[in-house]
């Protein structure tokens, strides 16, 4: 059965295996449809939008975990001795917080006017949004998603 969803093989590199637990389909959605909610720099952020934004990464994020587990039972062909339950799990919590950093990292006005409490596009950082921490908690995710898979499915760590 063919699915759109890539394997990840135990004896996938390093970086195989990043790209591969990256949710693209729900990115690539989340792109498409935060685009109509699309606003102007320094400006006030229309009626709804804030709204809808939270409706959409809500909507979102349940489906991530969804669409990556059966996405992997669809595509049982990692040669893994790993049970297939138990790696389609583990990859739709990693999609999950990828997505959800991911979302963060990129980053969006109306994200950071939900987060710092602001009307306007144009509003400050604050405690709970920096472009910087975003980096990091992604620097650090993409180096330990490896290590954790290592812990909690007994695979290899990737060698390239």
């Amino acid at each position: 059965m063919t699915t759109f969803r890539p394997a990840v093989k135990e004896d996938d590199g390093y970086v195989q295996k990043v790209i591969k637990y990256i949710p693209a389909e729900i990115v690539t959605g989340y792109t498409a449809l935060v685009g109509y909610l699309t606003v102007g720099t320094n400006t006030d952020i229309p009626d709804g939008y804030k709204t809808y934004y939270i409706i959409l990464l809500c909507i979102l994020a349940v489906a991530t975990p969804v669409w990556t587990y059966y996405g992997v039972l669809d595509n049982n062909d990692s040669g893994s001795n790993v049970p297939i339950n138990k790696r389609a799990l583990f990859q739709s919590v990693i999609a999950t917080f990828s997505f959800a950093i991911w979302v963060y990292t990129v980053g969006n006005p109306i994200l950071k006017s939900i987060l710092c409490d602001c009307i306007n596009t144009g509003c400050a950082d604050c405690d709970l949004y920096s472009p910087v921490l975003g980096s990091i908690i992604l620097v650090l995710f993409t180096i330990m998603t490896p290590l954790i898979e290592r812990i909690v499915l007994g695979t290899k760590l990737p060698t390239e």
